[in-house]
């Protein structure tokens, strides 16, 4: 062995255990970020069910003005009626 080739090892040849707690880490954050991604993932689907459920009342309370918008018309039109036989 080259003394080139020695230089190295013993460069780095104490930092194993620092590329362990590197590596030990490194999984504890893909760990963490599979984690978070899953969080967002269920939270993308909540989201989109209170979306369906938001336009769900939406169509309901519109349907729900219409017939009220109705019934009002209706009851001008009554009142008027009634208004112009008393006349």
């Amino acid at each position: 062995m080259s003394a080139a080739e020695g230089r190295p090892r013993c460069r780095w040849g104490g930092s194993g255990q620092a590329v362990l707690r590197a590596r030990a880490e490194a999984a504890g954050y893909r760990r963490l970020l599979r984690a978070r991604a899953a969080e967002v993932e269920a939270l993308r689907g909540a989201v989109g069910a209170l979306h369906r459920q938001l336009e769900g009342l939406r169509d309901r309370r519109s349907g729900e003005l219409a017939k009220y918008q109705e019934r009002v018309a209706e009851l001008e039109r009554e009142i008027g009626a009634a208004e112009a036989e008393m006349a």
